[in-house]
């Protein structure tokens, strides 16, 4: 594999980055995995598997977050595993900050992508992901491949999106295809729901014969943190310490606003970029005085915003390392086609819709996995309307509840806090 100190490791790791920025020349992609599988399948071959080694990685390398870090930590406290060697993956620029993470001092940090990485997953029995491996990084038949996901899905993914949807980086059916490689290869699926496992499951093009095998239904580990936390008898002195941290005052209630990306706003050389904002102005003139926005954009999003024109009123909180955070901060959340919704109802407060685009992300872009207008909350086109929507978040409960607590019963049923051990009981016995 590319030894990263090298010259032809630097050659290589600036030609994968133009590839992956500029759509035309990503028909190369397919030469460069058939390449390094065959280095990849060369050193696994001469790989002993190590049982007691497990190697973690969360958002391809850009966060120590989610269900990859819920398990972590779960295994770090319980004594069975004290003598196991734990591995965390992380981006060259996430790779500084996690080595000051003190949760991480248990763990080698690794960087993606480099000899070292390779080796690693060559050699550690257990893998768990929220997100897919490399295309060309396979496990041995000794070796268990745990995918975590990163979400319940609204949105379609995969083999479920139309052929006619393809974003700027792959055809809607090189994406999908890009998915099933990476379910052909787990051992387990970790799952909050038979809604989830479902769609996952037909967007992945799992095999049917193998879903009972490799689906474990035992709630999303991310989310124990938020039903611990708010459980807790600390609860409000939690929720006090995080605001501090992130700058948030204590007065105001805060509402989260968490947008996805979009397939069709791609900027050559920068990535995926999201090319409007929601309009403060209008939220901070109903709202103002009462409530504070936390901005967190999706974790694709290339460009930067200057908030300076909304200072003391819009906080950017996308660097936050865990959204789970953020969930126990907010008296609410509005978000447009993001799944983060599902596993905010574990607090149960409010939720918000924001679709100004809704018939141009439904019909071209994904399309959806249930009728979003049986979505428990209000549904908003335009800032106006979600900010006269928050005035009345009061009165909120008493329009929705009912749903509300239908919709937690099918989505979140699983979500007590005590997923991640759960899941280990599954993978480790």
């Amino acid at each position: 594999m590319r030894t990263d100190s090298s010259f032809m490791g630097l050659v290589k790791e600036v030609g994968r980055a133009v590839c992956k920025h500029v759509p035309a020349l990503r028909g190369m992609r397919n030469v460069y995995w058939a390449q390094e599988q065959k280095k990849y399948e060369k050193l696994s071959a001469a790989s002993a598997t190590n049982p007691k080694c497990v190697v973690f990685e969360a958002f391809g390398g850009r966060k120590y977050a989610c269900s990859p870090r819920a398990i972590y930590e779960a295994m770090c406290a319980d004594s069975r595993f004290d003598d196991f060697t734990f591995y965390w993956s992380f981006m060259g620029d996430a790779l500084e900050g996690a080595s000051k993470i003190p949760q991480l001092q248990r763990a080698k940090l690794v960087k993606r992508d480099s000899e070292e990485y390779f080796r690693t997953f060559a050699t550690c029995k257990y893998w768990v992901q929220n997100n897919r491996v490399p295309e060309y990084v396979m496990p041995r038949a000794d070796q268990v491949y745990v995918q975590c996901w990163h979400g319940t899905p609204l949105k379609r993914l995969g083999y479920d999106v139309p052929e006619t949807a393809g974003g700027a980086l792959n055809t809607a059916r090189e994406l999908a295809d890009r998915f099933n490689t990476d379910a052909l290869k787990w051992t387990y699926l970790i799952s909050p729901s038979s809604f989830t496992s479902q769609h996952l499951c037909d967007a992945f093009g799992l095999p049917e014969e193998r879903r009972d095998d490799v689906v474990l239904e035992v709630g999303y580990p991310r989310n124990d943190f938020i039903a611990n936390a708010l459980a807790a008898d600390d609860a409000g002195a939690r929720v006090a310490a995080l605001r501090d941290f992130y700058g948030i005052p204590q007065d105001k209630k805060a509402l989260l606003f968490a947008p996805t990306w979009r397939d069709d706003q791609f900027t050559e050389g920068v990535g995926y970029t999201m090319n409007s904002l929601i309009d403060f102005d209008a939220l901070r003139e109903t709202l103002g005085q009462d409530w504070v926005v936390l901005l967190r954009t999706h974790y694709y999003i290339a460009n930067k915003f200057d908030l300076s024109p909304w200072e003391g009123f819009v906080y950017n909180v996308s660097d936050a390392e865990d959204i789970n955070d953020l969930y126990c901060i907010a008296d609410a959340i509005c978000t447009d086609y993001s799944s983060v919704f599902f596993d905010y109802a574990v607090t149960g407060r409010p939720l918000y819709f924001y679709w100004p685009d809704r018939e141009h992300y439904e019909k071209d872009l994904h399309g959806f996995y249930l009728n979003p207008d049986t979505l428990p909350g209000p549904k908003c086109e335009t800032a106006e309307e979600l900010a006269a929507a928050v005035a009345g978040n009061d009165a909120w409960d008493e329009t929705y509840g009912e749903d509300y607590a239908a919709f937690r019963r099918l989505f979140c049923g699983k979500d007590d806090g005590k997923a991640a051990n759960r899941a280990i009981d599954a993978i480790f016995g």
